[in-house]
């Protein structure tokens, strides 16, 4: 470089490129809009790209190059050139508009010219900065642009998917290739290049190719010195193929003398309109990209947290540090009749969490932090003690006539009811009210943006991240009080507009009658924990790990050699190259090792089911044997699971850390895990069971309410066998003549046939054929008209609406119905078919929930509901209520709902939760 420009750094994207590379990467998986379902997949990858760059290059210059439609001197030249590749999709080509909008929001020029595509403008614009002195950054995918790299100019492969960035210069395209950079067009003249469909020498690959470059230098030369190329068939395929080798290379050359100019000056990376992207982001539901736009061109730290003015109002926060203050604010508390509520705690485990501070909001605008656990070394005001304050709250916290607002409200009443202040209820919590309008991102700061159009402190800002994260303890009080006391005062005026598109919307009553006082209930069950024998678990440990060691062993003797079983890679190289068993879903690490693959590959050798053993097993004992010993609270000596409300789409409730769902039901395993798990009194010595009480078949249940099929009311009204029905209808035969086989399949049919089965998946989970499955499924839907109407009815009503709702209103979002994808939009329709079936479930078993915590509480039973596991709650009892609860427990879960047919609960009970009967 000629030194004029020293200290510039352009850094050119090949828009193009970098757009096709994210949608074809991740077609399967697509990112869509929610309220629009406007697919933006390519969008993100490309947003993501730019912000690395920016970080990681910290460009003084840039400039994005795309093509255009006209078609290019390429195309022109040989009709053949990409003719093989398909038609832009739908849901592609409008995604180019949308990258558009990124690149003018951070005002970075856009270069193009017809009749050339992205990446001869890449290496016009290329060879024009090494010109005029200017190091230069090539950003793209393309292998082909690497013929670009000179000293000044290199390459910059950001891997979106791949997580990793390489950057090539001349030492490394020669390490990859064998060849120079300039001489990548006589590789790809030689050796054709399929991608582009040029064609090449026919018979010459990747290894000849590059023998033949380093030989001889070029296409050129090597036609010139023809008669010293070896051996002779080789020799002949050139002189036959000579017009065609030049032909290719010139294809394959990307040109440096398209009609562009690079005008430095414009090309500048100057300041840009950060909240235009900021709202850009949001509308597109970027929000993980949000924390990574820097400030301003030439800062790539994230935009130091600034108060945002609503309405001309600035909010008013203060510090409490004296009863007195406190007093004053319990006064506005009262006289507002509301108070928004907020902790700051150690821990993000409610049970575990110590109590450093809580932010009051009694009216908007105004909020207060009362630190009580900072460290004591910090500078900043004094601090009131948590009993002082515990003390002095609790009347208005215990107050009914006073409304409790709050964002994720459980774990707040968690950490208070901990130190000793106990709530019996919350009004209103704006994450779950968020969660059921649909909303994707349910965090405070994402909908205070949304909907009230300010931007609030990340955490990150106080605590950090990664191995340098602190906690709010730690944090000096006058840092932590304004972002504290925004916590309380945005809930409290979100409130109002999230309520009020809740009303508009109709499901009210699902959010105030269901949804709220289910908070209560899960609260208790948390508190109230599960007891875990350590022993058992011990015990188990020891036969697992002896276990695991003789599978390790037959699974090597089985190939005749050990390898790696927790690594993919060497899996799949041992399943696909060394006993060539039939490939799966090819991926970057090889070809697919994952369960659903393996288990399509069971008959195929011996080891397969012995991988799927060591799986299940190591699995089981790093999830639960080895871990829950350590997951016993100190201060309880118990278990707490935490049931998040607000994860599935369908409305049902999971369970994590841990996650006591997940425990297989029907394995002698599983079984034996939750033999770990023992009855026993928290208070004293009395003798407790546990009784489970189990939904029977509900789904169906509901599917008969729903389709008012009559062959089914009547199946259930009559208390049969339903799958003996079922099969008894498709086989015509007697119910009492349904063989264990036929009862089997119907079965089978029943419970898939609301998730959208088709003849291929009946087909892969029984021993029909394709053919067979296509005809039992026919018959299925002959025999039951009315479930068929309704899988059509729902897929062309939520077609029409967005959404799929179930008999209470709760809705499901689904843009992806309309998609143009047939995978994507048949994933979709399944969701919707089986969301009024399965989120209803999700709505009854929640309102048994409410009915039968009420009822303990009224009666002051010992009993405790402590955990549910989809259809079943599990309650730990004295041995003498056990009666009392077997029968209150049934007459709430069978009542939740009225529906055309009968709900049935199943009882069971022990002494440990696996051996229940």
């Amino acid at each position: 470089m000629n030194g004029l420009n020293a200290g510039s750094r352009l850094v050119l994207l090949d828009g193009h490129g970098i757009i096709h590379r994210a949608y074809w990467g991740n077609r399967d998986h697509p990112f869509s809009v929610r309220r629009t379902g406007e697919v933006v997949t390519a969008v993100y990858g490309f947003a993501n790209t730019l912000l690395s760059v920016l970080k990681e290059l910290q460009p003084t210059h840039i400039a994005v190059t795309m093509d255009t439609p006209a078609p290019t001197f390429r195309h022109l030249r040989a009709e053949s050139y990409k003719a093989h590749r398909p038609e832009m999709p739908d849901d592609l080509r409008g995604q180019f508009a949308r990258v558009r909008d990124v690149i003018r929001a951070f005002n970075i020029p856009i270069y193009e010219a017809d009749g050339f595509e992205a990446d001869d403008v890449l290496g016009t614009l290329a060879a024009q900065a090494v010109e005029q002195g200017v190091e230069t950054y090539l950003v793209t995918l393309d292998s082909d642009i690497l013929q670009l790299v000179r000293p000044g100019v290199l390459c910059y492969f950001f891997r979106l998917f791949q997580r990793d960035i390489v950057v090539y210069d001349d030492a490394g395209v020669m390490e990859r290739y064998g060849v120079r950079p300039d001489q990548i067009p006589d590789l790809k003249g030689l050796k054709g290049d399929t991608s582009d469909n040029i064609p090449g020498v026919p018979g010459i690959g990747e290894k000849t190719a590059v023998k033949l470059v380093q030989n001889f230098g070029s296409v050129s030369q090597i036609i010139e010195r023809i008669d010293e190329v070896t051996p002779a068939k080789l020799q002949q395929s050139l002189r036959d193929n000579a017009a065609l080798a030049l032909d290719s290379r010139m294809m394959a050359t990307i040109v440096t003398d398209a009609p562009v100019s690079l005008d430095l000056q414009h090309c500048e990376f100057r300041d840009f309109d950060r909240e235009a992207v900021m709202e850009l982001f949001y509308a597109l539901e970027f929000r993980t990209l949000l924390s990574r736009v820097p400030q301003s061109a030439g800062s790539m730290a994230a935009e130091k947290p600034r108060p945002r003015v609503e309405d001309g109002r600035e909010p008013t926060y203060t510090i409490v540090s004296t009863l007195e203050e406190l007093d004053r604010v319990i006064v506005e508390i009262r006289a507002s009749g509301s108070v928004a509520f907020d902790t700051e705690t150690t821990s993000t485990n409610a049970m575990n969490a110590q109590l450093v501070g809580i932010s009051l909001s009694p009216r908007p605008y105004e909020g207060c932090y009362i630190p009580v656990g900072h460290y004591p070394s910090l500078e900043g005001p004094d601090q009131l003690t948590v009993g002082a304050v515990i003390d002095r709250l609790r009347p208005v916290f215990e107050d009914p006539t006073i409304e409790k607002i709050a964002h994720n409200a459980k774990y707040d009443m968690i950490v208070l009811s901990n130190a000793g202040l106990h709530m019996d209820r919350v009004d209103a919590d704006t994450m779950i009210a968020a969660y059921l309008l649909g909303d994707r991102e349910i965090g405070l700061k994402a909908l205070a943006h949304d909907l009230l159009g300010v931007q609030m402190t990340p955490i990150s800002e106080l605590i950090g991240t990664g191995m340098k994260q602190i906690t709010m303890a730690q944090v000096a009080i006058h840092s932590a009080a304004a972002y504290a006391a925004a916590d309380a005062d945005m809930t409290g005026r979100l409130r109002p507009i999230i309520e009020a598109e809740i009303r508009e919307r109709g499901f009210f009553d699902l959010y105030k009658k269901i949804e709220l006082p289910l908070v209560s209930v899960l609260l208790h069950m948390e508190r109230t924990g599960v007891t875990v024998d350590v022993e058992v678990l011990r015990d188990m440990a020891r036969t697992l790990t002896d276990g695991l060691v003789r599978l390790e062993s037959e699974i090597s003797a089985s190939v005749g050699h050990k390898f790696n079983l927790s690594s993919p890679k060497q899996l799949s190289q041992v399943l696909f190259e060394e006993l060539n068993l039939p490939k799966t879903r090819k991926t970057t690490q090889g070809y697919t090792t994952d369960a659903q693959a393996l288990e399509a590959l069971r008959g195929q050798h011996p080891m397969i089911e012995l991988i799927l053993e060591y799986r299940q097993l190591s699995k089981l004992k790093s999830t639960y044997i080895d871990a829950l010993p350590g997951m016993i609270n100190p201060h309880t000596g118990r278990v707490h699971t935490s049931y998040n409300q607000t994860t599935a789409a369908t409305g049902r409730l999971s369970s994590t850390d841990p996650n006591l769902q997940n425990i297989p039901v029907r394995t002698e395993l599983g079984r034996k895990v939750r033999s770990a798990f023992v009855a026993r009194d928290p208070d004293g010595d009395r003798p407790m069971s546990f009784l489970a009480a189990d939904y029977s078949q509900v789904e169906l249940r509901i599917l008969a309410h729903i389709t008012q099929e009559p062959r089914l009311l009547e199946a259930f009204r009559a208390d049969e066998d339903i799958h003996k029905a079922t099969a008894a209808d498709i086989f015509t035969v007697p119910i009492a003549e349904v063989t264990a086989d036929q009862r089997r399949l119907a079965k089978t049919v029943n419970f898939a046939v609301i998730y959208g089965l088709s003849a291929m998946g009946l087909s892969n989970r029984t021993e029909l054929s394709r053919s067979e499955s296509a005809e039992f499924i026919d018959a299925y839907f002959e025999r039951y008209p009315g479930i068929k109407r309704y899988l059509l009815d729902t897929i062309a009503t939520t077609k029409q609406a967005g959404y799929a709702e179930t008999l209470l209103g709760r809705r499901r979002y689904l843009p992806d119905i309309n998609a143009s994808n047939m995978n994507i939009r048949q994933s979709a329709e399944r969701m919707a078919t089986n969301h009024p079936i399965q989120g209803t479930n999700a709505d009854i078993i929640k309102m048994a929930m409410n009915t039968i915590e009420t009822e303990l509480h009224t009666r002051q039973l010992v009993s405790r509901m402590i955990l549910q596991v989809h259809d079943e709650l599990i309650f730990e009892c004295p041995d003498e209520e056990l009666g009392v609860i077997s029968e209150m427990v049934t007459r709430c879960m069978s009542s939740a709902m009225e529906l055309s047919v009968p709900l049935k609960v199943e009882l069971k009970s022990g002494k440990n939760w696996g051996e229940m009967e």
